[in-house]
C-alpha cells in the first residue's frame, strides 16, 4: 500500500469512528411508546397486550407467539369457531392448530399495503385469574384493511380466551372461542376466508 493510500485509509476510518456517530450509545427509547418488541409473557394479559400489536403491526412472528406452542405450551391450541365460521367453513375449522392460525394471519397480512390499517379494539367483559390458567372475555372490533375484494374489512363479535402458563411461566392463549353478537361478520369468517 502507497503511503497517499495509507493516509486516505486512515482518514477514512477516523472519519467513520468519530464524524457518523456509529459507535455511540442512541438515545433510550420512550417506554411508553409501543415498539416492534414482542414482550416476554409473564403475566396474561402482556398476552393480549402483544396480540392487539402484533395485529397493529401485521407482525405474523409475534402474532404466533401468543398461542399455546403444541411442543412447550401447558395444552394444544385450539379454537372454536363462530356459529356462521362453522356454517360456512366447517371442514376448515376440523382440524384448527396453530399451523392454520399462522397461516390464515400470514395470508390476510399479505393482501395489504404498507399504509394499510390493521386494529383490534378489546372492551372487556371479564377477567378471571386462577393460578396457573385465566379465562377473559371481550367483545372485539378487527379492523383489517385487506385487499380480498368484496369481503368485509370489520369483524366484530364476543370472544373468550382461555390462557396457561406453562413450565418457563410464559403465557399464552390455548383455546379460543368466536361468538356472533352484532350485524357484521365474525372474526371466524376472516379466519376461513385467508386460510388458504
Amino acid at each position: 500500500m502507497t503511503t497517499e493510500n495509507g493516509k486516505r485509509v486512515a482518514a477514512g476510518l477516523l472519519l467513520l469512528m468519530h464524524g457518523c456517530g456509529l459507535f455511540e450509545p442512541r438515545p433510550a427509547e420512550n417506554p411508553t411508546v409501543a415498539g416492534g418488541q414482542f414482550r416476554p409473557a409473564t403475566e396474561p394479559l402482556i398476552v393480549i397486550a402483544n396480540l392487539e400489536q402484533a395485529i397493529d403491526q401485521k407482525n405474523v412472528a409475534n402474532y404466533i407467539q401468543c398461542f399455546s406452542d403444541p411442543i412447550t405450551g401447558p395444552q394444544p391450541f385450539t379454537f372454536l369457531p363462530s356459529s356462521e365460521g362453522t356454517a360456512q367453513y366447517s371442514v376448515v375449522f376440523l382440524t384448527w392448530t396453530t399451523t392454520e392460525e399462522q397461516a390464515y394471519f400470514q395470508n390476510m397480512s399479505v393482501r395489504t399495503t404498507s399504509t394499510s390499517a390493521s386494529n383490534l379494539a378489546l372492551r372487556e367483559r371479564s377477567f378471571l385469574l386462577s393460578g396457573d390458567s385465566a379465562l377473559a372475555e371481550y367483545d372485539y372490533t378487527l379492523i383489517f384493511e385487506h385487499t380480498a375484494a368484496g369481503f368485509p374489512k370489520i369483524a366484530q363479535g364476543n370472544l373468550q380466551f382461555a390462557l396457561a402458563r406453562n413450565n418457563s411461566n410464559i403465557w399464552s392463549i390455548y383455546r379460543w372461542a368466536d361468538f356472533k353478537t352484532t350485524n357484521d361478520v365474525t372474526w371466524s369468517l376472516f379466519k376461513g376466508k385467508f386460510s388458504n
